[in-house]
């Protein structure tokens, strides 16, 4: 069984978010299974009326009438009765509601639906002998807009830049549709594009990049200078691992213009001894061969850069797995990494060479990446191999998830930036898990906010409820968006200092018009003004490579923050 993400990853917050919402969609399968309420009947007697027989109930209307669902939303019915003398009352709370076709749209007691699958069902409220019906049909969610990702940049002639296209649907849902979109370039003199996104800067001038699904196109543009390469960082430095194992690196630029590119799809990597190493220009991973030291080269257009990759002559002695034990909910999942242990105490994390199996794939399946998924109830060993030493782990598929709740309840932030939601499961046995990567995330109100893997994105001042379904349960949490501007933005430390192969964590504090604060080290673009002195990523981690002081920016809404941090 395959548990690959089916569309294409993106390097943002949380980048295997994306399992969570192509899973939940192969587990429509699965029931509704909120318990129906059991209704009290309405007697056949309007409300108020008594006993008096005189008085019953002739028909049930449900609104809305017919309508059409997206995929991944919830929809409140409700039931109307009407009597015999011609009154008319709200007894949705009364009646016991059922769906024809609990895969595609399911319904709990209260009449709230949620659609799991494309289709259609026929949803029915009763009471007595008596029944009101509705059609429904389940769609997919509409494109509303795309954007693309990086916004506006520059790149150097001659190198190049994969550009990314998120599309953004009515539900709120945001979806890679990089490879489904027709990319195109206003001027290929400039620059040209390929169907993947892939562009190459070939002279320099700005060209118009657009991406089109559809009737929906969103443009771009990207600026191509004339700037040449003076000199290229390879990362990560002075690296130790083991025979037989891999690491992969990158490489920086900086150019003559001062700017600074990622150029590891332009350089040409080697390695000056193959004894020790070797390796791959297509994936970037090296390949300890035997003991000693090998220098890993970087070359684009004459200019070289190197990292020394250390192989030990210690062997790996034991495997370990983290998580050790996991408890899963059906059709969620979880990421194992695989550490080993070496004969000279050194470890070393090895998650991509060892060969992962699962005792039972029925029960949970494990892939390549060592993401295990869980299929249904029961034990299972998930196993890592490398060589003669394996290391495993338990993991145990509960299929009796109770409720889902929303962490927190309620959140308030202003328009342009982030926040993190976490959804828990609540099992029988009353252990709780973190689904947050598990369940299908939704917005009440995608043009207030939008939501994908808990990440929510404020758009505008307003309000929504967020949603999070899973296996038919339902955990919500409110959301306001203000129009706060950001004011200031504090990098902490606001100095550090580190030896060279160190790396420090920086945070970022907004602070805000109506006075607020809040961490949004998540969400504000990270930057080094000397990228072969440190590295950040996009969480604020800095690693440094060799001797000397940088700068670490971080910037919001056009706001921005520093700190400085030195290397000796």
């Amino acid at each position: 069984m395959n548990f690959n993400p089916l569309s294409e990853k993106v390097a943002s917050p949380g980048s295997n978010r994306w399992k969570g919402f192509i899973k939940l969609h192969a587990a429509c399968a699965v029931c509704l299974c909120l318990s129906l309420l059991s209704s009290c009947g309405a007697g056949g007697f309007a409300p108020g009326i008594g006993r008096n027989t005189n008085v019953v109930l002739v028909s049930i209307a449900i609104t809305p009438a017919n309508p059409n669902l997206i995929l991944g939303t919830l929809t409140q019915f409700t039931a109307t009765g009407t009597f015999s003398d011609q009154s008319t009352k709200d007894i949705t709370a009364s009646v016991v509601w059922t769906s024809s076709n609990p895969n595609v749209a399911g319904i709990n007691g209260g009449g709230l639906a949620a659609a799991f699958s494309l289709g259609s069902a026929s949803i029915s409220a009763t009471s007595d002998s008596i029944t009101g019906s509705t059609s429904v049909g389940v769609q997919s969610p509409t494109l509303m807009s795309i954007s693309i990702l990086p916004e506006n940049p520059t790149i150097a002639a001659t190198t190049t830049l994969q550009f990314h296209a998120l599309g953004n649907y009515s539900d709120g849902s945001v979806q890679n549709v990089t490879r489904q979109v027709t990319w195109a370039s206003s001027n290929t003199a400039v620059a040209q594009i390929l169907s993947t996104g892939d562009s190459r800067g070939q002279a320099a001038g700005s060209s118009t990049i657009t991406a089109t699904l559809g009737s929906i196109s969103s443009s771009t543009t990207l600026s191509v200078t004339n700037a040449t390469i003076v000199s290229i960082t390879v990362m990560p430095p002075s690296q130790t691992i083991a025979v037989g194992t891999t690491l992969d690196f990158t490489a920086t630029g900086r150019f003559s213009d001062n700017s600074v590119q990622n150029i590891t799809n332009d350089v040409t990597f080697n390695s000056d001894n193959t004894a020790v190493a070797t390796i791959d220009n297509t994936t970037d991973a090296a390949t300890a061969v035997g003991p000693g030291t090998a220098n890993i080269i970087a070359t684009f257009n004459g200019v070289s850069g190197s990292a020394p990759l250390n192989v030990t002559a210690a062997t790996i002695t034991s495997i370990s797995i983290t998580p050790a034990t996991a408890e899963l909910a059906p059709n969620s999942f979880v990421d194992c990494t695989a550490t080993a242990t070496l004969s000279d105490g050194t470890t070393q994390v090895i998650t991509d060479d060892v060969t992962w199996s699962s005792s039972n794939p029925s029960i949970a399946a494990v892939d390549n990446t060592g993401s295990v998924g869980a299929v249904s109830a029961g034990n299972v060993t998930i196993s890592a191999q490398f060589g003669a030493v394996t290391g495993s782990s338990t993991i145990l598929v509960n299929p009796q998830l109770t409720a889902i709740r929303i962490s927190p309840s309620s959140a308030s932030i202003a328009a342009q930036t982030g926040f993190a939601f976490t959804a828990l499961g609540t099992f029988a046995d009353g252990s709780t898990q973190d689904l947050t990567d598990f369940v299908l995330w939704t917005s009440s109100a995608p043009s207030v906010a939008t939501v994908s893997a808990g990440d929510v994105n404020g758009l505008a001042p307003g309000s929504s409820t967020i949603v999070a379904l899973l296996d038919g349960l339902v955990g919500t949490a409110q959301l306001t968006v203000t129009g706060a501007k950001t004011n200031s933005i504090v990098v902490s430390p606001a100095a550090a200092a580190l030896q060279v192969g160190g790396s420090i964590r920086f945070r970022a504090k907004a602070t805000f018009s109506d006075g607020t604060t809040r961490d949004v080290t998540p969400w504000v673009t990270w930057k080094v003004s000397s990228p072969e002195v440190a590295g950040v990523t996009s969480k604020g981690v800095a690693r440094s490579a060799r001797a000397g002081m940088t700068t670490v920016t971080a910037t919001m809404n056009s706001v921005s923050g520093a700190a400085v941090l030195g290397v000796h």
